[in-house]
C-alpha cells in the first residue's frame, strides 16, 4: 500500500474542477480527482513514463471537463479505471463489478474522512473480479460474514505488468509553483512573469521548432492578465491555470532553468 497526501494545490483543482465539471455529487468527484493524482503519483515514482499515460491530466490541472473516456489511464497498455471511496466495502468484487466491468484494471483508492491522506490499496484485473464473483456465487459453504474479502493485490506487483523498474524517482526538478514571480534568468532588466502551469518533465515541448531538454513552465505576464475581467490576484494561485484558459490569456514557455525568481 502507498500514502499520499495531497497539496494545497491538488486540492483546490480537485475541488473546482469537481465544480466545473457540473458533479452531482461533488464531494463525490473531488475524491475521485484526489485518487486520480494519487495513482499519478504512484506511477511516476514507479512506472516508466513512456508505458502510462493519465487521461485526465490537463482537465484536473485547468479544471476544465474531462475528455470523453471511460476510463483514467492507459498503463502498459491496459485501460485502468481509479475508484475512490471512503467506506473500503466499495471494493468488493461484487461491487467493483456492478459498477464497473468495462475496464481491464481497477485501481482502489481509500481516503479519510478529512481527505488529507490517500491509501493506494491495491488493483486487480475486471476479468479476475467476474471469476471471483461467479466462485463466490457457486459457493455452497456457510462464509462468515465478518470475513469478506476485498478485491487486491498490492500495488507494487502492478510492475509485473511491464518491465522490470527499481524505484523510478521521475518527480519532477522544476522549483516552481504556480502564482511564483519570475524572471529570465540572469537579466535583472528582464519583465517579472507569474508562473501559471508547471508541466509534468515527460512533456514534449517544441520552442522554435527544437524540443525543449528539460522541464517547462508556462507564464504570463501581469500586463495580459491585467486584461482580464477580474483581478488575477484575488485568484488562488492554483486555479490561476483555468483562469487564463477561459480568458484565453497567451502563455509563455519556458524551460526552468532559464527562470529565476524575481527579484523585483
Amino acid at each position: 500500500m502507498y500514502q499520499f497526501t495531497p497539496d494545497e494545490i491538488d486540492r483546490v483543482r480537485a475541488d473546482y474542477q469537481a465544480k466545473q465539471q457540473g458533479a452531482e455529487d461533488v464531494g463525490s468527484k473531488r475524491v475521485g480527482n484526489l485518487g486520480e493524482i494519487a495513482f499519478e503519483q504512484f506511477c511516476r515514482e514507479y512506472l516508466p513514463t513512456e508505458m502510462w499515460e493519465w487521461e485526465n491530466e490537463d482537465a484536473i490541472r485547468r479544471c476544465n471537463p474531462e475528455s470523453f473516456s471511460g476510463h483514467d489511464f492507459e498503463v502498459f497498455g491496459y485501460e485502468v479505471d481509479v475508484k475512490t471511496s471512503r467506506d473500503v466495502s466499495a471494493f468488493l468484487p461484487e461491487t467493483l463489478v456492478e459498477n464497473d466491468s468495462d475496464d481491464d484494471i481497477i485501481v482502489m483508492a481509500w481516503h479519510r474522512d478529512a481527505e488529507d491522506s490517500l491509501i493506494l490499496l491495491g488493483w486487480e484485473h475486471v476479468a479476475v473480479l467476474e471469476s471471483k464473483v461467479r466462485t463466490q456465487e457457486n459457493f455452497s459453504g456457510q462464509e462468515p460474514a465478518k470475513l469478506q474479502h476485498l478485491a487486491s493485490q498490492p500495488m507494487n506487483s502492478l510492475q509485473d505488468l511491464g518491465p522490470n523498474t527499481a524505484n523510478m524517482n521521475q518527480t519532477p526538478d522544476n522549483p516552481f509553483s504556480p502564482g511564483d514571480r519570475v524572471q529570465r534568468k540572469g537579466d535583472d532588466d528582464a519583465s517579472e512573469a507569474i508562473v501559471v502551469e508547471v508541466l509534468p518533465p515527460e512533456t514534449q515541448i517544441e520552442l522554435y521548432g527544437q524540443e525543449i531538454d528539460g522541464e517547462a513552465v508556462r507564464v504570463a505576464f501581469p500586463s495580459s492578465l491585467d486584461e482580464g475581467p477580474g483581478d488575477w490576484r484575488d485568484i488562488d494561485s492554483a486555479l490561476l491555470s483555468s483562469y487564463c484558459d477561459d480568458q484565453k490569456i497567451k502563455l509563455y514557455t519556458y524551460k526552468h532553468g532559464n527562470l529565476s525568481y524575481s527579484k523585483k
